[in-house]
């Protein structure tokens, strides 16, 4: 893959050490720093939750004082996993919505 564009980046002592540390072994540090952009893209494949995974998730948002996952979450559990109505904030999350 031809590179027609080059950036030049300046770490301190210490962002490298770190680079350094988590890059793979015979891994440049160019290759890993593309590979983490690529991981970052916004064009992979998007896996929704179920429901477990949106509890936990719910659970953590809601202890980190997020009011409307709080409130989802609360619901959900009032209604313990039976259908959702339509309008249900955590059906809403899973549908992907």
């Amino acid at each position: 893959m031809a590179r027609e564009k080059r950036i030049a980046v300046r770490l301190g002592a210490d962002e490298l050490a770190r680079l350094e540390e988590l890059c793979p072994d015979g891994m440049s540090h160019g290759a890993y720093i593309r590979s983490l952009i690529m991981e970052a893209s916004p064009a992979r494949e998007v896996d929704f939750a179920n429901r477990e995974e949106a509890l936990t998730i719910l659970s953590r948002m809601a202890r980190d004082g997020k009011v409307a996952a709080a409130v989802a979450l609360a619901r959900e559990l009032r209604t313990d996993g039976q259908e959702a109505a339509p309008d249900d904030e955590l059906a809403r999350i899973l549908r992907g919505g």
